[in-house]
């Protein structure tokens, strides 16, 4: 394991959020495991007994953008995001950590955004009582884990942005 993986963040406010970010990555990865379940008990019965689990294809696409955005803070939290450094690899670590946390500062904001207009979507939904076609299930409720999972994804990220790298013992960089 490296050391991203098993260093908390620093203070009781990190370490909250560090354990906030990993209950919702666990609960994200349940999701996925139902999916990958569901998925292939339709296709069996689809199969071999011509009856698929009705409706597979809208709970997996719920299950799919809330498992999605409940795994995205932990990952900002823990660096996990891709990014190109091609065109940083010259500069500095002081010039390369400004460009990181202000990237950070971006992602908060971007964020936030989805959060509120997710908020937005899903009240529009909710007044016009749209639900999915074949079960009639209310497609504000898959918006309901989005939100609040867009608004601590922006809260990991302004976190890493302010407290997202430290000194080591031998004074090699790593990541919280």
């Amino acid at each position: 394991m490296s050391t991203s993986e098993t260093h908390t963040a620093p203070g009781p406010v990190g370490a909250f959020i560090d354990r906030l970010c990993i209950v919702l990555a666990y609960i994200g990865g349940a999701l996925f495991i139902t999916e990958a379940v569901m998925s292939v008990i339709s296709v069996i019965g689809r199969t071999f007994f011509s009856m698929p689990i009705p409706g597979d294809y809208e709970l997996i696409q719920v299950l799919s953008a809330v498992g999605i955005t409940m795994c995205m803070p932990y990952c900002q939290l823990r660096h996990g995001h891709v990014f190109v450094d091609f065109f940083t690899l010259w500069a500095p670590q002081t010039l390369k950590r400004y460009l990181d946390s202000f990237a950070c500062l971006l992602l908060a904001l971007c964020a936030f955004l989805l959060a509120w207009r997710s908020w937005e979507g899903m009240m529009d939904m909710h007044e016009y009582q749209e639900s999915s076609m074949v079960l009639g299930l209310p497609i504000w409720w898959g918006y309901l884990p989005i939100v609040p999972s867009f608004i601590i994804f922006g809260i990991a990220a302004l976190y890493t942005m302010t407290f997202g790298w430290q000194k080591n013992a031998s004074d090699e960089e790593v990541l919280v």
